[in-house]
Order: C-alpha cells, then sequence, then structure tokens
C-alpha cells in the first residue's frame, strides 16, 4: 500500500477540513547521470502523491460543499532548471493541477491553492546541498512563509510564492537569466554533494 494510500484509508472516518499536500524530494544533478528507477521513485513522490491525495479529498470536500487543499509545489515548476530537470517537470503537474481544481471545484465551495517555495529556511537546503553564502536572497523563516501562505489562502489566492522578494525576482528577472542562474546554482550543489558523499581518507 502507498503512503497516500494509507494516509486515505486512516482518515476515512474523519472529519478533515483541509489537506496540505507537501510531498517531495530531489537531489540535484545531471538528468542522464541519474537512475531511471530513482527517477520514477521520485516522480511518484513528486506528482502521483498529489494526484492521490487530491482526488480522494477533493471528492469528500465536494461531496459536503466546503473544505480547502493546498498544494506545494516549488519554484522550479515555473520553468525548466538544469541540474534539477526532473524536479521542475514533477512539480510543474503540482502547479498545473492545483491551479486549473483553483477554478474547477470553486463552485463546490472547496478552495485550492498551491504554493511555490522556493527560498525558505527549511532542512532542505543542506539536503540538497545548497551553500547558504551562495544564495542570492537570504531564505526566509519557515514561521513567516507559514503565516504569509496561510494569509493568501484565506484570500482565495490560487497560487502564493511565499516572500517578497522573491516574488519581485521571479516576476521581473527574464525567464533565460533565472533559467541559467538557478542552473548554475543547482550545478554547484551537485558538486556539494558528491565532495560530501567521497569516502573519507586514509591517514
Amino acid at each position: 500500500m502507498s503512503a497516500a494510500s494509507a494516509l486515505i484509508e486512516a482518515t476515512d472516518d474523519l472529519d478533515v477540513g483541509l489537506l496540505v499536500s507537501n510531498a517531495g524530494t530531489g537531489r540535484p544533478g545531471l538528468f542522464l547521470d541519474q537512475s531511471l528507477d530513482d527517477l520514477h521513485r521520485r516522480l511518484t513522490l513528486n506528482a502521483t502523491t498529489h494526484l492521490d491525495l487530491v482526488h480522494a479529498f477533493g471528492r469528500r470536500f465536494v461531496a459536503r460543499r466546503r473544505g480547502g487543499i493546498v498544494l506545494v509545489s516549488a519554484l522550479p515548476a515555473l520553468q525548466g532548471m538544469p541540474n534539477m530537470a526532473h524536479e521542475g517537470a514533477s512539480k510543474a503537474y503540482v502547479l498545473n493541477l492545483g491551479e486549473a481544481l483553483h477554478y474547477e471545484l470553486a463552485p463546490a465551495g472547496v478552495d485550492v491553492m498551491v504554493l511555490l517555495p522556493g527560498n525558505v529556511e527549511t532542512p532542505a537546503i543542506d539536503v540538497l546541498g545548497l551553500d547558504r553564502a551562495d544564495l542570492p536572497i537570504r531564505p526566509q523563516p519557515a514561521d513567516a512563509a507559514v503565516r504569509e501562505s496561510v494569509a493568501a489562502f484565506l484570500k482565495g489566492r490560487p497560487m502564493h510564492i511565499p516572500g517578497r522578494m522573491l516574488r519581485l525576482v521571479t516576476r521581473l528577472m527574464p525567464r533565460s537569466w533565472s533559467v541559467r542562474m538557478n542552473g548554475r546554482m543547482m550545478g554547484q550543489a551537485a558538486r556539494n554533494l558528491a565532495k560530501r558523499d567521497l569516502p573519507a581518507p586514509q591517514t
């Protein structure tokens, strides 16, 4: 049984009013250097898990004519990102699904928003191999990102990027510049991870 199926079954008799689907993983690196099995595994977590949860809980919410869904995608969903090609593509599915359902489910009283975090102070920064000193924008504290995301959801927005500066940069920076800049940053992250994974030198 998948994690999504287990969660759906475990909450079958609960009166759930809000689904926050935050499944996701990733590893920087060149697409063709990664194993197909691992790419499939990550696609299942990054996209199919959201699909299963939204389909199940969306039906419950529509049946009772109220409810809320927040799908956590990621900023790379807005464009291709070299050295994170697979993650950007899988998160784009979540963005497009949620944006469409924002309008599709609204007549049934179900609110849907897609969250596109890109630079929030979480352990994901270290897991991905990013160096905080090299980040172009200082990471936003997680509690601040949550507060403004909740406010955006309550305002009925279809999509929200946490962080005012990040929203401004995303809006103003030419797409080609963003692709190259973020691609270089994730390439360095991949090299950082490779160094981290090297065996300790023998003495």
